[in-house]
């Protein structure tokens, strides 16, 4: 039984001979091909992420990429090798720990505890009407206002089912008591990656400076200024009498979840919005099918299938 780098038997065997005959590989055939594809497949990645190199997000980092190469050389899977662009990130910082922010991580908890087995996953609840409110501002975000309450929908619904399945590495924090009652959240959050706390981890506008680029500025300059509950609630003024009752139909039991109070008053949703979501579970069902497909070819017989990576 051959094992992949977190212990999961991926392919098998009840006799290998020691010499290729009757159709059969040979034993020493097997671990040659195994090895061969763990160095292949590393190549096709390292090659993958020197091309990235110019990625306007790595240039963000201002990483050495002769150093990072080198480092992947060594390495024997693809977390360690993604892990290691954010590791030298935290050891230029002289940080001892990194971490990462992206709100789509939340559709893909269990690819990352199989790509990090021992990471630690902080999932940050915001109001569904303050976060729709503010991504109708964002020059980056290309999706319309019913895409972006479906969405915030099934984070949440998604959230739900991770911290049932990974209790001891997921965790759900509501962003308003973070901004309301900062130390007690961050001492929390704390206990749960087993870091002690620092005054300044509230201070940390003061060192914005550095770590934001200028591009970003436009939609970052509030972390140029200490915590605010500026925006707190905004969502109800900004949003549209028509999109507040949308999304507390559609997020109600959602909303409620988290305490936030949501209007009862009845409202029947437009065509656009049911074709809104055929269109946006149409797309998440293409995601599954794919992370399917790619299980099944993965745990295909090894002289078939290259294996990790």
């Amino acid at each position: 039984m051959f094992l992949d780098e977190n212990g999961v038997p991926f392919s098998g065997g009840t006799y290998f001979p020691p010499k290729e005959m009757y159709g059969r590989p040979s034993f020493t055939n097997i671990l040659n091909q195994v090895s061969q594809f763990y160095v292949q497949n590393r190549d096709k990645i390292i090659q993958w992420m020197m091309q990235k190199k110019t990625n306007t997000k790595l240039i963000d980092l201002k990483l050495d990429f002769k150093i990072l190469e080198e480092i992947w050389r060594k390495c024997r899977t693809l977390g360690e090798i993604t892990g290691t662009v954010f590791h030298q990130y935290s050891v230029v910082r002289n940080k001892p720990r990194w971490g990462d922010k992206r709100p789509y991580y939340i559709r893909y908890i269990p690819q990352l505890i199989k790509l990090y087995p021992d990471a630690r996953i902080i999932h940050i609840i915001r109001d569904g009407r303050d976060c729709v409110a503010s991504l109708k501002k964002m020059p980056w975000w290309r999706k319309n206002v019913m895409y972006s309450m479906l969405n915030w929908r099934y984070s949440i619904r998604m959230g739900s089912i991770a911290a049932k399945v990974y209790k001891n590495q997921f965790i759900e924090v509501r962003y308003e008591n973070i901004i309301r009652q900062p130390e007690n959240e961050l001492r929390k959050i704390c206990n749960f990656l087993n870091e002690p706390f620092e005054p300044e981890m509230i201070t940390f506008h003061l060192s914005a400076e550095k770590n934001i680029p200028e591009y970003k500025k436009e939609w970052h300059y509030k972390t140029y200024e200490p915590l605010s509950e500026e925006f707190i609630g905004k969502g109800k003024e900004q949003l549209s009498e028509n999109e507040l009752k949308t999304l507390e139909w559609s997020a109600g039991r959602e909303l409620s979840l988290w305490n936030y109070s949501v209007d009862k008053t009845h409202t029947t949703p437009s065509v656009k919005y049911f074709k809104e979501w055929v269109k946006f579970y149409a797309s998440v069902f293409a995601e599954r099918a794919i992370d399917r497909l790619s299980l099944i070819h993965i745990s295909e017989p090894t002289r078939r299938t290259p294996i990790s990576y």
